[in-house]
């Protein structure tokens, strides 16, 4: 079952083909041959740890001791065979179990080299949560996904878009577990702080997402606040800014150092509340399932992006492929934009903190726009989402690729 033999012969005389004289093409290929190797002996290696996981619990169990020694001790051997620690041991037996029992496709396609083990990992993690009733129809759609041949000039599905795309097929086959998973997510929220060394501390906290988005927002907007001749990091600053939100302060102290800063004389004015952007089909605004996307985080399940919406500004605006071009796109962005077409979206923009609505109108997606002054005298700036970030949510809401 294990034997590799032949395999590595086949590897080694793959390797040797590598020549000075090679062509590109050739290189690309051999990088390409090689890549598909790495992935069916990742397979193989993922193989033996379950099964190796599977023989010691048999044994344990036999014996009248807790499943989890069986768990500890394949640990031992595996960090002791391949020279890793316990934590990294144990990530790999619970993605070789999770192959083994419940991603049997995803298994399949690895042991033939379509998929490496990054992407094996993302589908893992995205799936780590769905019930045994869904996972093959979840792992069924995914795949048709991923395994697609990619788009002409572009990239196979990876990264935050395949996430994304695991995040939109589970919230639209379970919406009612995706709800009770959240629900239970959002009764566990919390906010920790702790002390550390060298007289500082850490934070640390789970919150819901649209709250978790204005308060990155915040902190952001915050750092931007100083002078151009402020010497310290946007890290920094950032940390800087969550001082002036505990003082209720509109900007950051800037520490440039000169008499004559401008950031420095200014007065305290009440802070705006930072804007969030939900997007949305009319559908599922209407009360349908299909996910919406929240800028700056991702997919979101229908139900929670009603609640987000329920008490904000709610406005039309179109697809990026009725906006009237500034250039004309390639063929490949062009297909981005006509996946769009024809369906109606709605962006959602509100004020977390329920002060202040703001309707946003699809003329009005430009980047940064002055509002003028307001009444307490301070300058109020909305960040809007960009024609490239537009197309980029929406791409994301519609499943393109």
């Amino acid at each position: 079952m294990f034997d590799t033999g032949v395999f590595d012969r086949g590897v080694r005389e793959t390797i040797c083909c590598l020549v000075d004289g090679e062509s590109d093409v050739g290189l690309v290929e051999l990088m390409t041959d090689l890549h598909r190797s790495e992935s069916v002996v990742a397979e193989r290696k993922l193989a033996a740890i379950a099964e190796l996981f599977v023989r010691r619990t048999a044994e344990v169990e036999s014996d009248g001791a807790w499943t989890s020694t069986a768990h500890e001790v394949v640990e031992a051997e595996i960090g002791a065979a391949l020279t890793m620690g316990r934590a990294a041991a144990g990530r790999l037996i619970g993605l070789g179990m999770s192959l083994r029992t419940r991603l049997h496709a995803t298994r399949e396609a690895m042991a033939r080299g379509d998929l490496d083990m990054y992407r094996v990992r993302l589908i893992e993690d995205a799936t780590a949560n769905v019930s045994d009733d869904w996972i093959g129809e979840v792992e069924h759609q995914l795949l048709e996904q991923v395994l697609a041949p990619p788009r002409s000039g572009g990239t196979g599905l990876t990264g935050r878009r395949l996430t994304n795309a695991a995040n939109r097929i589970i919230a639209r086959l379970d919406p009612a577990g995706v709800r009770a998973k959240r629900e239970k997510a959002q009764a566990d929220r919390f906010v920790g702080v702790c002390a550390a060394e060298d007289g500082m501390c850490r934070i640390l906290g789970s919150v819901p997402a649209a709250q978790g988005r204005a308060f990155d927002a915040r902190l952001r907007e915050l750092a931007n606040t100083v002078c151009a001749k402020d010497l310290r990091t946007y890290e920094q600053r950032r940390a800087d800014g969550l001082s002036a939100l505990i003082d209720g302060a509109g900007f950051v102290q800037c520490e440039c150092g000169r008499v004559d800063c401008g950031q420095r004389s200014r007065i305290a004015t009440t802070a705006r509340k930072p804007l969030v952007h939900l997007i949305m089909l009319d559908a599922t605004l209407a009360g349908g399932d299909e996910p919406a996307y929240l800028d700056g985080y991702g997919i979101v399940d229908a139900a929670h992006a009603r609640e987000i919406a329920a008490d904000a500004d709610v406005e039309p605006v179109q697809a990026p492929s009725s906006v009237v071009p500034t250039h004309v796109p390639s063929r490949h962005r062009a297909r981005h934009l006509d996946a769009g077409a024809g369906r109606r979206v709605r962006v959602v923009a509100l004020r977390c903190g329920g002060l202040e609505h703001r309707p946003r109108s699809s003329s009005a997606v430009r980047g940064f726009r002055s509002r003028g002054r307001r009444s307490d005298g301070g300058r109020e700036h909305d960040r809007l989402l960009s024609k490239s970030s537009q197309a980029q949510a929406f791409r994301s809401l519609m499943g393109d690729r």
